[in-house]
């Protein structure tokens, strides 16, 4: 239900939730198995406005909150429990960038998870990865946990489903062992509603499964970390491991003011309009500064105000009743015809339509 006010007090800190950024490779594999499965990719872009010209760009990132949109319109137009699951046949060495090309050059399975798993911000914000040392039945082994990051309930369940199944179709892969199967497997999503569903899981993990569980999980034995894999190369694996530290630094610099300066803006905005200087004070440095940081982390303050303002804007919209007045007021923007504008530059809708549309009323 709509929530008639949204007071300083009351407005949640995490809307809109930050959800970082994606490189374009996994999104790819969503793409790839949605065509093969029938359904109209250019349609799903429009319907869910997500930048198509960036997947062109293998370097590109794209927004948490882009890619998410464009799960949720996947995911409801094929209207299948299992394409999460079914996305996972798709994954490929670049799905992970250079992640997938260091873990090719490993030794073993360990040390490919050992190797890989720190750069893993490089594929993408949506989750990360922990590991923990367990006993398996009486066998030493680690439990490998993945926390999504994402936040939209129906998304969630299909993106674990894609990572984990993703991990074990890959790994089959790397050791050119397609028999290979985990000790056991932990997923939070309930049990599927049909036994064909609940089949494709047992086909693709081909190992015990407890659904309902408090974590998304494979649990690995110490026989399985030592498996061996197909093409170990020591010197070409210590130059991909220098080249993923050269573009983790770069993202985190990168990242890290634009991360900052976001937040920043989000909490300036509560209570006055926001101005280029102000966010620059928040900061601690210069206008000149803030303008010469964010220009090489290929952002700008109006790119920052714009994106604030239309995940703002695009929650006031469908979750509260705020008259368009008082939005635009909220978002600093001189008048309702100034913000009827520019949020259908952002969105090719109006404000009206948009609330519409997610309302449905």
């Amino acid at each position: 239900m709509p929530i008639d006010k949204v007071s300083e007090q009351n407005k949640p800190e995490s809307a809109p939730h930050n959800l970082g950024t994606a490189s374009v490779p996994p999104i790819l594999q969503y793409l790839d198995c949605s065509k093969a499965m029938g359904i109209d990719i250019k349609s799903a872009l429009i319907n869910s406005r997500f930048p198509a010209h960036l997947l062109e760009d293998d370097t590109a990132r794209i927004q948490g909150t882009d890619f998410q949109a464009l799960l949720l319109e996947l995911i409801r137009t094929c209207k299948s429990e299992n394409f999460g699951l079914s996305t996972s046949q798709y994954v490929q060495p670049a799905s992970y960038v250079v992640l997938g090309y260091i873990s090719m050059n490993c030794r073993t399975v360990k040390e490919a998870l050992e190797k890989a798993m720190p750069y893993e911000k490089l594929v993408g914000d949506m989750g990360v990865t922990e590991f923990e040392d367990i006993d398996i039945g009486g066998k030493t082994g680690i439990k490998m946990t993945w926390k999504c990051n994402y936040t939209h309930p129906e998304v969630i369940p299909h993106m674990v489903d894609n990572v984990l199944a993703s991990w074990v179709t890959y790994c089959r892969w790397l050791s050119n062992r397609p028999e290979q199967a985990p000790e056991e497997i932990w997923l939070t999503r309930e049990k599927p509603s049909n036994q064909e569903t609940e089949q494709q899981y047992r086909e693709i993990f081909r190992c015990p499964i407890k659904f309902g569980q408090p974590s998304n999980s494979l649990f690995i034995s110490q026989q399985q970390l030592e498996m061996p894999l197909r093409r170990a190369d020591p010197l070409l694996l210590q130059t991909l491991e220098q080249h993923a530290q050269t573009q983790l630094n770069e993202l985190t610099s990168d990242q890290d003011i634009v991360i900052k300066a976001t937040r920043a803006l989000k909490e300036i905005m509560k209570s006055e309009p926001p101005r280029k200087e102000r966010l620059a004070e928040t900061l601690g440095i210069s206008g000149r500064t803030l303008q010469r940081k964010l220009q090489a982390a290929d952002s700008s303050y109006q790119e920052l105000l714009d994106q604030v303002r239309k995940e703002s804007a695009e929650y006031y919209l469908a979750y509260t009743q705020l008259s368009m007045g008082d939005i635009a007021s909220h978002l600093g923007f001189s008048d309702t015809r100034s913000f009827h504008r520019s949020f259908k530059l952002w969105s090719n809708t109006t404000p009206g339509e948009f609330r519409q549309l997610k309302q449905g009323s």
